[in-house]
């Protein structure tokens, strides 16, 4: 079986669909699942890069207060896309 967005570890979901609380975080998802779709990471690639950003906060001090999940997300995504040289970083 194929691993999907909606198996990624610590996604806020009600009825297993994803939860959002402000609009950004659904247009992080969104733009995600786009990537994913055109093949630019897989969905294990992206779940590593998540896993990953999350433990990084959490070394850092974040004590995951429930409202930093999808800040992750967006710092994961901007790794991923770093590392594949697909955008550039601006000072």
């Amino acid at each position: 079986m194929m691993a999907s967005i909606l198996d990624t570890p610590g996604l806020p979901k009600r009825a297993n669909t994803p939860v959002f609380n402000e609009p950004w975080e659904a247009r992080a998802f969104a733009i995600t699942l786009a990537l994913q779709e055109r093949g630019l990471f897989t969905w294990p690639e992206w779940s590593a890069a998540l896993a990953q950003e999350i433990e990084q906060a959490q070394v850092h001090g974040d004590q995951d207060p429930g409202n930093t999940y999808y800040i992750h997300w967006l710092k994961a995504l901007e790794q991923l896309l770093d590392q594949r040289s697909i955008t550039a970083r601006h000072p």
